[in-house]
């Protein structure tokens, strides 16, 4: 295993922190952090991990240029961080097109990693984003505004996983998973106020999620949904999908399907439609629906929906849900980037969804809602492990996502 650095120096002057680093070698217990694992959908979290030649690329420097030489090298590759900040994409979109990532922002230290003003997505397979947060904002259209979304995978890729990571701010849709893609897993994100009327061609378009023509075996596991106006997610025509335990909140529109799409939509918590008399489920294709909580209650389930299913049609080998109250806590607890160390920024649409105030808070750009962050480039000396890199890598998200088991 290489392992190179993006830099000779970190640009900040700050002391390096004193966070002691997990255990690199013992497997993580398998009951803390999160409910949902980066291999709890469809797919198979890089298999390459154990099998190749892998190298590990340190970005030292919060700076667009670190990130991007470090994701775009060739071959297996773990990208992790020794510093934090906020990385300033400039409207110099970044997408990875080199297969088999693993996209590390839990190791940075605290207040890890935002990326903004441009986008950042996954034009390749098997890869791995976790604890990342991506907020490109109505400056990081790049001339390209009918295609800003924050995150995503793009057409025609198979086998990657969006772990807790953050997304908001965008002009297109704000994580979206590309046509024709196969085995996709968005899990544990928080997916959050896309820009209303803001810079799309099409006028106002705050929308959270699309699901490509034809993607097949995309999981949306434990997500929660704030200030979309609608595709809270679009399961377009030919999509097999599952939405399992996601918490939507503050929205016109839910999940909406097209022509022969086909879901399972379990356990879900839909709080505050703008509209209780639409829908929250509508439009078409064929769908199983088993205990979704509403409020208020008498919010209406579906309309326009073409069948609804007496078995699921599909569903992850081995997926157990919740029940949908205990997932809507565990959500708001677990959800997103560094839950334990969370930015204002996400703790905000925490808040809003925990007392359900405001509601209709469709934003059309970031400067309502306080402008782009500006963290804190702190710096820390990671100790990387010549094996058994995949238990350091989870010991290092359970280090932001469940310190007492750290700890224990």
């Amino acid at each position: 295993m290489a392992t190179t650095s993006t830099t000779e120096e970190p640009t900040t002057t700050a002391e390096p922190t004193t966070t002691a680093e997990p255990t690199p070698t013992t497997e993580p217990p398998q009951d803390a952090g999160s409910y949902f694992d980066p291999n709890s959908g469809f797919a198979d979290p890089a298999p390459w991990l154990e099998s190749e030649d892998v190298s590990v690329n340190v970005v030292t420097e919060p700076t667009r240029e670190a990130l991007a030489e470090a994701v775009n090298q060739s071959g297996p590759r773990v990208v992790v961080f020794e510093t934090s900040g906020t990385i300033d994409l400039g409207g110099d979109w970044i997408r990875v097109e080199n297969d088999k990532l693993w996209l590390a922002g839990q190791t940075a230290p605290s207040p890890g990693i935002t990326v903004t003003k441009g986008l950042f997505q996954i034009v390749a397979d098997d890869c791995v984003f976790q604890h990342m947060r991506f907020r490109p904002g109505d400056e990081g259209a790049g001339g390209s505004p009918s295609e800003l979304d924050a995150t995503g995978t793009a057409d025609d890729t198979k086998n990657n996983v969006l772990d807790h990571c953050s997304a908001s701010w965008s002009t297109d849709e704000t994580l979206s998973i590309g046509y024709n893609t196969n085995n996709t897993t968005v899990s544990n994100c928080i997916i959050s106020e896309p820009l209303d009327d803001s810079l799309h061609p099409k006028g106002p378009h705050g929308y959270g999620s699309l699901t490509g023509n034809n993607a097949k075996n995309v999981a949306y596991l434990g997500n929660v949904r704030a200030h979309a106006y609608a595709r809270n997610p679009r399961l377009k025509t030919g999509t097999e999908s599952v939405v399992v335990n996601e918490t939507v909140f503050d929205f016109k529109r839910g999940v909406k399907l097209d022509s022969d799409s086909y879901a399972a939509i379990v356990g879900n918590t839909y709080i505050d439609p703008v509209y209780s008399f639409e829908g929250v489920v509508r439009e078409g294709g064929h769908v199983y629906l088993e205990d979704n909580a509403f409020r208020p209650e008498d919010t209406k389930k579906t309309e326009g929906v073409d069948e609804i299913l007496d078995e699921r049609p599909l569903w992850p080998e081995g997926l157990e849900a919740m029940a949908a109250g205990e997932a809507h806590d565990h959500a708001l607890t677990y959800a997103g980037a560094r839950p334990a160390d969370r930015t204002e920024y996400d703790e905000r649409i925490i808040s809003h969804i925990k007392n359900r105030d405001p509601t209709e808070a469709f934003i059309d750009s970031q400067e309502e809602v306080g402008g782009y962050p500006d963290l804190e480039e702190n710096t820390r000396s990671l100790q990387i492990p010549d094996e058994n890199l995949r238990n350091w890598l989870q010991w290092h998200a359970l280090e932001v996502e469940d310190p007492d088991a750290i700890s224990s």
